[in-house]
């Protein structure tokens, strides 16, 4: 049956954004009046470990990100209806490995080669429900927010990072046919629910986002999550609590079983403290420790105006993580293993609109969670670009 829906969403998605008038390649920074908007992103993140971990060395990733927003009104008369086409390139190597860490201190780290990302066609019903559908991924929807990005370390940039180590949530930059419904009855209250195809190797980065085929043996990926906008103690707050399930064939850590099912569940709060400070608190939790690598984690941060008024677009930054070990995990190492911390200070120059320095120092605590590997101390530098 799941194979059934996932086709004909599929089907219907490729049909409709196959009749997507192609367009001359034109400068990033040139925005049309004909409803198609071009975008591209290019960051980077160099860093080096210069104690602690199992290896001293330095490192560079990047990641360029460039597409097209399409109105579908504009170009086609199609009302209400969107599509959006993107590619991806992640180049460059992390630290994770010579930190000995289960969290990687660079962000655009995973799936180095160049991918057909974006492929999704978004339809709008009346003023409260949305359909998206095509070739996109649970991460762009679910379990995320803007003060994530902010994060050089992966602990929660994009996503609350221990979904990801689930390898059940599919996640930028491997698209996967997807499906997700938005009912939204005012400004404060916000339902979403997703389906997404989990293919056999969908994380092969060799495969570059273009294999579209399903097979009897994809599992099936649902989310949920409910999201609150209001104000708490009169500053402005946002709160969701969500819920993923995993149904198929699914491999568990102990002794090389399989299950038939999985769930997470995971929330996030952030808050407005005082003018000028924005802080988050997020949770994630799974029971079954048999699949998940970090059954828990707790992330905070805090996103602070910079030092100089004159410079009202500059931000002090600061993350910290905790990831506890499942126990089926830690014995397939062979280890106890406690749990990893991880802290995070930055500060965000933001010199235009369009471009951002960030210096950062990590501080990475029971790397993998075993305490034999010294904790590691890790500075570095982003660089980002928008047009």
């Amino acid at each position: 049956m799941k194979k059934i829906v996932l086709l004909s969403i599929a089907f219907s998605s490729f049909t409709l954004m196959t009749q997507v008038k192609k367009t001359d390649s034109i400068s990033p920074k040139v925005r049309l009046n004909n409803g198609i908007d071009p975008f591209i992103s290019y960051v980077s993140i160099a860093a080096s470990n210069v104690s602690g971990g199992l290896d001293q060395k330095s490192r560079y990733a990047g990641q360029l990100y460039a597409g097209l927003n399409i109105d579908l009104e504009k170009t086609l008369g199609w009302k209400g209806t969107r599509a959006k086409v993107s590619i991806a390139n992640r180049h460059g190597s992390g630290l994770m490995n010579e930190v000995g860490s289960v969290f990687e201190p660079l962000n655009v780290v995973g799936g180095q080669n160049t991918f057909l990302y974006d492929l999704s066609i978004e339809k709008d019903f009346g003023n409260h429900f949305s359909f998206k559908a095509g070739r996109t991924t649970a991460a762009d929807d679910f379990s995320g927010s803007k003060l994530y990005f902010y994060s050089l370390n992966n602990t929660v940039n994009g996503v609350i990072r221990a979904l990801l180590l689930d390898g059940l949530m599919t996640t930028f930059p491997f698209p996967t046919w997807g499906a997700r419904l938005k009912y939204k009855p005012s400004a404060k209250h916000q339902f979403q629910l997703g389906t997404y195809q989990l293919g056999e190797g969908v994380f092969d980065d060799t495969k570059h986002g273009i294999d579209f085929s399903f097979r009897s043996s994809d599992n099936l990926s649902v989310f949920f999550q409910y999201d609150w906008f209001g104000k708490i103690a009169n500053r402005s707050a946002r709160v969701y609590v969500g819920a993923h399930q995993a149904f198929g064939t699914i491999a568990n850590f102990d002794s090389g079983n399989e299950s038939d099912y999985f769930m997470r569940f995971y929330g996030h709060v952030d808050l407005e403290l005082i003018d000028g400070l924005r802080s988050f608190l997020t949770m994630s939790y799974s029971p079954y420790g048999g699949v998940a690598k970090v059954p828990f984690q707790s992330s905070i941060g805090l996103k602070w105006k910079g030092l100089v008024n004159s410079r009202a677009n500059d931000s002090i930054l600061f993350f910290a993580t905790v990831g506890s070990f499942s126990d089926e995990w830690g014995f397939l190492h062979g280890n106890e293993l406690s749990s990893e911390i991880v802290l995070e200070l930055g500060y965000r120059f933001q010199i235009t609109n369009y471009f951002g320095l960030q210096p950062a120092l990590q501080y990475d605590i029971r790397p993998g969670g075993s305490g034999i590997i010294d904790n590691a101390f890790i500075p570095g530098v982003l660089i980002e670009a928008n047009f």
